[in-house]
């Protein structure tokens, strides 16, 4: 009998009738809890060339998580938005980028790792797919007070670079 219930529900999953059992949907809560602590003010650490700061606040009653990066280029100051939120049971972010496309990413925590992996799932205002964008984030969480992103730019189809930053927390 028991078995019988397994392959019905399998067939079930199969013809969409009901859905498939998602490993991630019970750890995106968890890893915008991982986000929410992050909230306040950060700095590039001193192995990183360019200074830069970081802002995160609680928005929206709570439901979003506001990134505010700044930094100065050559003399011109720089500042990058992205919004972390759940979609259901899904982590997202979408990045608004200096490149003017606004990639949205779904991520996924691991949390042995103590890692959240986005990926591009959709991105707006990008002309064409050989069009610069952000594709994909890691967030390590290392501690209380230091924590790494990795972004990687794809242009041409290609990733063409990946930006490493290690944050530490002002306090």
């Amino acid at each position: 009998m028991r078995h019988t219930v397994k392959v019905l529900a399998m067939l079930l999953m199969c013809m969409g009738i009901m859905p498939s059992p998602n490993p991630a949907a019970g750890n995106a809560a968890e890893a915008f809890e991982k986000l929410k602590a992050l909230v306040g003010h950060w700095e590039t650490d001193k192995t990183n060339m360019n200074k830069a700061t970081l802002d995160l606040e609680l928005t929206s009653g709570g439901t979003a998580v506001l990134e505010k990066f700044h930094m100065v280029d050559n003399g011109k100051p720089v500042e990058v938005t992205t919004l972390y939120y759940l979609d259901g049971d899904h982590l997202k972010l979408t990045h608004y980028c200096m490149a003017g496309n606004q990639p949205t990413m779904n991520g996924s925590y691991a949390p042995d790792t103590k890692m959240i992996t986005f990926d591009l799932v959709s991105i707006s205002n990008l002309k064409t797919p050989d069009d610069g964008h952000m594709h994909h984030a890691v967030y390590t969480f290392i501690d209380t007070d230091h924590f790494k992103t990795t972004w990687t730019f794809r242009k041409a189809q290609k990733d063409a670079f990946t930006e490493d930053v290690t944050y530490v927390r002002v306090k």
